[in-house]
């Protein structure tokens, strides 16, 4: 079967090596222009074959690995993703109801005052997931639906949620689009909740001689507040509903996705965009958020989480067809998107 596909590909490139592995064989050469019409032909192909084909480029020179992969079954379970929705939208509505001084432990009543922020932080995790999901299912790719992360007794409830995907990616557009349609998504719901979140919100004196916990702002939530509430008075605070801390957490969380290293959203977003040359930036992220932790000792675990996941590898089936102009300019977005939500100092006392 290998003789008959290499056969194929000297119809396709002008090979130059052929190196053959235990389960990985490498050809060499030049795919003939038009060289992204030729790669959808290669691909094409390669479907009616046990193998999948990888499309790389090297000091000028075109590289197809292929090898045996095998398949993912498309039909899933979704119990447990149904289970951990549902028991996630509990413990956010526990959250909830804690942060805004109920106790549904003493008096079961409080439990409502949870919702609130339970409906809003999981109507952006929710968004941000399926903008994920439905982007790479529509790119042909195999995806689960979300894994919610319940966390009973914790500010937030939750740890998120995520996605897996199960098959490899089709090409570098393909990985920018998945990794930009989950973050536009959360930032297009959060947005709405935060503005009516901060409409709701109160202006108070605030306390004296106690510590209590101030959010930062970043440009997007500073300039909704001033323009909702033009006048603070000196000495007040704006104390935030539980609509709008859950639109300040979605923002937040929004930003940190968005940081272009690794497997984080905006590590795709990069990747898609930059492939290897993505490495260059990592030297002045990493001093940036260890410069930060000065200002909130989180982003040095950030910086070193960060760190952790920035060596683990993109693999793309074709990362040989460059993106267009408009893909490029599209690219943008998220850093615009990073900027506005950006929390320099997310808590302090």
């Amino acid at each position: 079967m290998t003789e008959k596909i290499l056969e194929y590909l000297k119809q396709k490139m002008v090979i130059e090596e052929v190196q053959q592995g235990i389960t990985i064989i490498r050809v060499v050469g030049a795919i003939i222009p038009p060289v992204d019409k030729t790669i959808q032909e290669i691909k094409n192909y390669f479907t009616t074959t046990d193998y999948t084909p990888i499309f790389s480029e090297k000091k000028h020179k075109h590289i197809i690995q292929f090898g045996f992969l095998p398949k993912v079954p498309e039909k899933q379970d979704i119990w447990l993703n149904v289970v951990l929705f549902f028991a996630t939208i509990l413990t956010t509505i526990f959250a909830g109801s804690l942060n805004s001084g109920g106790n549904p432990f003493k008096n079961f009543k409080d439990i409502f005052i949870g919702i609130p922020f339970s409906f809003s932080i999981m109507a952006i995790l929710t968004c941000h997931e399926l903008g994920h999901y439905f982007v790479s299912r529509k790119e042909g790719m195999i995806t689960t639906l979300p894994y919610f992360i319940p966390v009973p007794f914790h500010l937030l409830g939750t740890f998120g949620a995520v996605i897996r995907m199960k098959s490899i990616v089709p090409s570098r557009r393909s990985l920018l689009k998945v990794g930009l349609a989950g973050p536009v998504a959360g930032f297009i719901v959060a947005l709405p909740i935060t503005v009516i979140g901060i409409a709701l919100s109160d202006i108070r004196i605030a306390p004296t001689g106690g510590d209590y916990l101030r959010l930062g702002d970043s440009l997007l939530f500073y300039f909704l507040t001033r323009i909702i509430h033009p006048s603070i008075p000196q000495g007040a605070d704006l104390f935030l509903h539980p609509v709008a801390f859950a639109g300040w957490i979605g923002l937040l969380v929004t930003s940190m996705n968005l940081i272009p290293i690794g497997q984080l959203d905006g590590g795709h977003i990069a990747y898609g965009v930059l492939l290897k040359k993505q490495k260059l930036i990592y030297i002045p992220l990493f001093g940036i958020l260890f410069g930060l932790g000065f200002l909130w000792p989180g982003w040095f675990i950030w910086g070193l989480l960060a760190l952790l996941i920035a060596g683990r590898k993109h693999t793309i089936q074709d990362s040989i067809t460059p993106l267009t102009k408009s893909e490029k300019l599209f690219a943008l977005m998220p850093l615009i998107i990073l900027i506005l939500t950006f929390t320099p100092q997310p808590f302090s006392l």
